[in-house]
């Protein structure tokens, strides 16, 4: 039973996520991730629609050596146009 209620509680916070954020990106990293820093450094490309920022990530594992990660993040500008007509929302 308190799986059913979990699942269905994960779903509902996908479905209504975009109502709290203006974005939100996810990705699965092998380790949890205690420590995130953004870097400075922004990049532009000419005529897109994105900029890409880094991040740097620390891995936290119990019995093998910890590591920083540098993540490149694509993140739309801000005057980039949302198209509702490819939102799910079923899955959010």
């Amino acid at each position: 039973m308190a799986e059913k209620e979990a699942a269905f509680d994960d779903a509902v916070e996908e479905r209504n996520t975009p109502f709290l954020y203006d974005l939100v990106l996810t990705h699965a990293l092998e380790w949890p991730s205690l420590t995130a820093q953004w870097l400075p450094d922004v990049t532009r490309p000419e005529g897109k629609d994105f900029s890409i920022h880094q991040l740097v990530l620390g891995t936290y594992t119990l019995d093998e050596q910890n590591h920083l990660v540098i993540a490149s993040v694509q993140l739309p500008n801000d005057d980039t146009q949302f198209d509702a007509s490819h939102y799910n929302t079923e899955k959010g």
